[in-house]
């Protein structure tokens, strides 16, 4: 094995300013302590704020503590008593695990404070469904001062998912109802966020600005540790006035507070990484016998799985604790990963939970961003560390030798150069405007469709219209592709009446359409037990079938409906060999789409795939041998523009088709 490079990481400090904070220690009593300059600025400048502010604050600075200042302040000038005077903050985390954090820490800090939580796992406790979750979600939002959600539930609301089936009137219950009711909206961590996705939060901002016009001063802030310069450019692109604030991290120790103790840093060349683990199974035991954790991070969940039994025979007397998104939806692994000795994680430790470890073993992720999360994981707080490295590529490993000549290292001049070293995910900044015209047109047509209040419906129409006929071409080239696409549909209709091709066109584009009101992807989630691991939860279909031996498939039934529910075992090799059949993807038949694992392995595949597929039914229909053919070339000439932003999230599989005897 190459010999690793070693070096340390001088603590890191963060700047403290002559404003203070006060902190509960007990009863009527508090502790006062110095505030950052993000915490400063969220309490004493906010009013001032752009309407976008982005800030930069690494882990460990307490960016997260001043989320509820402008509230805070806004009730001693004025009081929530009458009419409300003050604030109202949404923050919106990508993980249910921090929602739950947060909220927990907040109900201790901030006793005076009224903070709610928005999600799918909460309504359920509050028996909420359908059109009923969307009216406890308005109320939940207006009996508290501060509410932490997801982005699935707002871009689910957003695109009408609660109003899709209920055909009473509406009243004060509509999307922009909720959204009026906030002053400011956190995006914390956006970074997890891809384009697609950024664009949908960036269209929350043109609903408001439509409906909400007069004194309109809601204010959106994104927060993270890894600054994406993309979302600048695409900022000043719509003309969007910002402000950027950046926590600066000093080496300097007075005056500041810690928030990062020294680490000692091995990074190694491994192409077997569960190797390099057992090449520091002796150090992990010198670290648990010192009464510390240990945390080791995967970049594959499947080689999780497969190493935690050999490390759980090496390790029999302590408590490892895997925390993975393969849980159930009832699971708080907050008080396991408390008492645990040995933590397995995949990227879900990138964000949330505090591990409080001071040393660990990590894959550095996919993307750069993806390794400076994992990196701020250890030794958080006034204690030193240590953090192993494996590094997969010669090529990469060999960068980082050549770059790291010095034993000590700042904390900036380290990322300057694991930068330099790892790939860093290019932001298409250039594809988000083409997302939010479509979003806005889907929300457009939902209002009509769903026939929500009339006065929303005509003047979100007219407002529309305002602004394509302005210098919006970036989007509006796509609102009005949507546009023609589902005009040129409704003609077909008309004009041949029904038929076999009419009915598949109509639900092809249902289908494609119904893909929006998930802000993720299209993945089918099924129930699962799984004998291997002794527990029971959703997840996704095509890893299971990938990844998992299926034992069993049971019918179970409820009051209402009957559940298919898949009994699994251990790991496998990871099957290729399914097929999928796909909704989104038009036949203009009532056969479906069949594409292969190798052919969805990526974006770029799933594009091609869709072209290809499209050019076909183009080429077959230029025969001419019937009437309706005409018309079908020019609707396909229509669809292959689709093809620019069909990605994973497009993709709606139907069915799996596997050479398991059980399927």
């Amino acid at each position: 094995m190459m010999k690793p490079i070693e070096f340390n990481i001088k603590p890191q400090y963060v700047k403290q300013t002559d404003s203070v904070g006060r902190f509960p220690v007990g009863k009527g009593n508090f502790k006062e302590f110095p505030l950052h300059l993000v915490q400063k600025m969220m309490k004493e400048d906010f009013d001032k704020f752009s309407e976008f502010t982005i800030i930069t604050a690494p882990t460990g600075t307490g960016k997260s503590y001043a989320f509820p200042f402008p509230i805070l302040n806004s009730k001693k000038q004025g009081g929530f008593g009458g009419l409300r005077k003050g604030k109202r903050g949404l923050i919106v985390l990508p993980t249910n695990a921090l929602i739950d954090e947060l909220h927990e820490n907040f109900s201790v800090t901030y006793k005076n404070l009224k903070t709610g939580k928005i999600t799918g796992k909460y309504l359920n406790v509050l028996k909420k469904k359908g059109f009923d979750r969307w009216m406890e979600i308005i109320n939940i939002s207006k009996q508290n001062d501060l509410i932490i959600t997801n982005p699935d539930i707002i871009n689910y609301a957003m695109h009408g998912g609660y109003h899709k089936n209920y055909w009473g009137k509406t009243g004060r219950k509509e999307f922009y109802n909720f959204l009026q009711v906030f002053d400011y909206i956190v995006f914390d961590e956006y970074h997890l966020y891809d384009e697609s996705q950024i664009a949908n939060i960036l269209t929350l901002t043109f609903m408001r600005n439509i409906f909400i016009q007069e004194n309109n001063k809601i204010k959106y802030l994104f927060v993270s540790a890894t600054p994406e310069a993309g979302l600048k450019e695409i900022l000043q692109d719509f003309n969007f006035e910002y402000e950027e604030i950046i926590e600066e991290i000093i080496e300097e120790k007075s005056n500041a507070r810690i928030i990062h103790g020294k680490l000692d840093v091995e990074i190694h060349q491994a192409r077997e990484f569960t190797l390099l683990i057992e090449n520091k199974f002796n150090e992990i035991e010198e670290e648990i016998k010192a009464g510390k954790k240990v945390l080791i991070i995967f970049d594959k969940i499947a080689d999780l799985f497969n190493f935690s039994k050999s490390i759980a025979k090496r390790f029999p007397n302590n408590k490892i604790v895997k925390s993975t998104g393969y849980s159930s939806q009832n699971e708080n692994q907050n008080d396991e990963i408390k008492t645990a000795n040995i933590i397995l994680a995949t990227n879900k430790a990138e964000v949330g939970v505090n591990y409080d470890v001071e040393y660990a073993i990590i894959q550095p992720g996919r993307f750069y961003r993806n390794f400076v999360q994992r990196f701020g994981r250890v030794a958080r707080g006034n204690v030193s560390g240590k953090i192993v490295i494996a590094v997969k590529e010669n090529v990469t490993f060999n960068k980082l030798k050549k770059s790291i000549t010095d034993k000590e290292l700042s904390y900036y001049d380290f990322l300057e150069i694991t930068n330099a070293a790892f790939q860093s995910k290019k932001f298409y900044s250039e594809v988000i405007p083409a997302y939010i015209g479509e979003y806005i047109w889907c929300v457009k047509q939902n209002i009509i469709e769903q026939k929500q209040n009339w006065n929303t419906r005509e003047f979100f129409k007219g407002e529309i219209e305002k602004i394509n006929l302005k210098d919006n071409q970036k989007y509006s080239f796509r609102f009005n592709l949507f546009q023609s696409i589902h005009s040129q549909i409704w003609a077909l209709k008309q004009k041949y009446k029904t038929g076999v091709t009419i009915s598949a066109i109509e639900n092809w584009w249902r289908n494609y359409r119904n893909t929006y009101l998930t802000f993720r992807d299209n993945s089918m989630i099924v129930e699962i037990y799984d004998e291997d691991e002794e527990k029971q939860l959703s997840y996704s279909l095509e890893w299971i079938l990938q990844n998992k031996v299926v034992l069993e498939i049971k019918t179970e039934k409820n009051d209402k409906y009957e559940i298919i529910k898949y009994i699994v075992g251990e790991l496998k090799e990871r099957d290729k060999d399914l097929q999928y059949e796909i909704s989104t993807i038009p036949t203009f038949s009532d056969t479906p789409c069949i594409a292969h694992y190798d052919e969805l392995f990526s974006d770029q595949k799933i594009k091609d795939k869709f072209q290809e597929e499209v050019e076909k039914l183009k080429r077959k229909h230029k025969k001419g041998w019937n009437n309706i053919d005409d018309d079908l070339v020019t609707l396909c000439n229509k669809l292959l523009n689709l093809s620019q932003t069909f990605n994973r999230k497009r993709l709606k599989i139907e069915n799996i088709i596997s050479n398991n005897q059980f399927l």
